[in-house]
């Protein structure tokens, strides 16, 4: 009963591409544009990532056909045989262009189950987001941001001079490698179609870094796209702001202001230069993304005596009459939220109880549904009596002369809904929507029932609590598939109390 991390409606692992050569793993992300694998490679024995053209909010998967991939909608084939190109011309320029250094490169590209996939090298190490985020700072100079995204720089400047664009350059596809390397990827995602209508609302598009052009179908897109992805990246983390979204800035509904503004530690030429690559427009934009390099970091410009002789002041060490106005002021509040907060403990304990109850509960099915069979098996074995009465229908302490029935309208049967994140009732338990995901566990004096509802199957697990043999326990698990089709297997699990 260990949950299948990869949806029905995608590849799933075991299954191959290129005559077998290569094999899927397991999901690594879906963006709405492609949805990306760990798979390996059969042939040279090395792990790769296969990159599969499968948007889905036009496209549907034919299970019947080999996964075969096939358009919802009559209208929409133009958009998706124009995606396989971009994609297809993509992957070609890069395998071309091989090795190019900063990216994932591309090793080759296919074309199967009506769709185009790309195999690209596999690379492990922690997005620019997560770093960043593990620094617990608001706020960076420019100077520390660089020695990440200069090397994105110089590698989208080699793309751009191969009449190429990336379009997504977004903290999370940048990756920083153990030995510091960064690594662009998502480079074949076909964004020259992103700003399609029916394609609305996908992740391949993120508001805070995303400049007009991808939103609007008939826009001119290119390198000024990745000028501005850059720019808002070093807007971000600089300011510790997002970037006002393109909807709002031109509408003049919102103003994005400067870093200079917002109390930081940026130099005016530095503020200038990303208020220059987040235009909203690609003519206001720097013409080049090495341009935008140059601006922020100017060759005759000595950042180490510049660093020191005006420290004090990059640093807040003397801190302007405003500033010091403002800290005071953000201190008093966080005083008073802390006395709120008191309060709120004090007189809604009861209810953060509860609370607590329910994220305990949320992670304990979450963790059983992860676990295999023995670690299933230990779990039910290990649950003490106050957990057996938060985590499962508990009937070991009711009246024995009961019926099943009554023990369960004096135990509040419960189910555990993983959609909802909460347990619901009888009354409450509803299979006859297109998506529900329940769990029952009901333990008694000698065995364990559960039960696991979802419409793709229905399965129930007997788990023997006494012994068959010495420390050899019996389960039987029951499943029902969708088509009704019953099986049954018994397993034994070595276990010593």
């Amino acid at each position: 009963m260990k949950k299948n991390t990869i949806s029905k409606n995608l590849l799933q692992a075991g299954m191959t591409l290129s005559d077998r050569r290569y094999r899927v793993d397991e999901l690594l992300g879906d963006n709405g544009l492609t949805v990306s694998y760990k798979g390996y490679d059969t042939f040279r024995k090395k792990t790769v990532v296969i990159k599969e053209l499968f948007p889905q909010q036009i496209m549907q998967r034919n299970q019947d056909q080999d996964h075969k991939v096939e358009c919802k909608k009559l209208s929409d084939e133009e958009l998706f045989r124009s995606m396989k190109e971009h994609m297809i011309q993509r992957a070609k320029k890069l395998i071309r262009l091989y090795p190019v250094e900063g990216i994932a490169n591309v090793l080759t590209y296919l074309e199967e189950r009506e769709t185009v996939y790309v195999i690209e090298e596999y690379v492990e190490g922690q997005s620019l987001e997560e770093l960043l985020f593990k620094r617990h700072s608001a706020k960076f100079l420019p100077e520390d941001l660089m020695q990440y995204l200069a090397p994105v720089m110089d590698t989208l400047a080699k793309i751009h001079a191969n009449g190429m664009f990336h379009g997504a350059v977004y903290p999370d596809n940048i990756l920083i490698l153990k030995d510091r390397q960064v690594i662009l990827t998502s480079c074949t995602d076909p964004m020259e179609d992103v700003a399609a209508p029916q394609l609305s609302g996908i992740a391949a598009r993120k508001d805070a870094y995303s400049p007009v052009e991808l939103f609007v179908p008939e826009a001119k897109r290119g390198s000024s796209t990745d000028i501005f992805e850059v720019s808002a990246i070093l807007y971000r983390y600089v300011t510790g702001e997002p970037l006002p979204v393109y909807y709002d800035r031109v509408n003049e509904e919102t103003v994005a202001t400067a870093p200079t503004e917002m109390m930081t530690r940026v130099m005016e030429f530095q503020s200038e230069a990303i208020m220059k690559g987040v235009g909203v427009y690609d003519f206001e934009r720097y013409e080049t993304i090495q341009q935008l390099k140059e601006a922020l970091c100017p060759a005759d410009v000595d950042y180490e005596s510049l660093n020191s002789d005006l420290g004090v002041a990059r640093n807040f060490a003397k801190e302007p009459f405003a500033y010091r106005q403002q800290k005071k002021a953000k201190r008093n509040y966080f005083l008073l939220i802390g006395a709120i907060l008191l309060v709120t403990v004090i007189v809604l304990g009861p209810g953060l109880t509860q609370v607590g109850k329910g994220i305990m509960i949320d992670h304990f099915y979450k963790k059983f549904l992860d676990e295999d069979l023995p670690g299933q098996f230990q779990m039910m074995m290990e649950l003490s009596e106050k957990e057996r009465s938060l985590y499962t229908n508990d009937y070991t302490n009711l009246d024995e002369s009961l019926t099943d029935e009554e023990k369960s309208e004096q135990a509040e049967i419960k189910y555990y809904d993983f959609q909802l994140g909460k347990y619901v009732t009888h009354d409450k338990f509803d299979t006859n929507r297109s998506a529900y995901e329940y769990m029952k566990i009901d333990y008694r004096e000698d065995e364990v029932w559960i039960r696991y509802f979802s419409p793709a199957e229905n399965i129930q697990m007997t788990i023997n609590l006494n012994p068959v043999e010495e420390n050899k326990y019996e389960i039987i698990t029951i499943s029902v598939s969708q088509s009704g089709s019953q099986n049954e297997k018994r397993d034994y699990i070595s276990y010593k109390k």
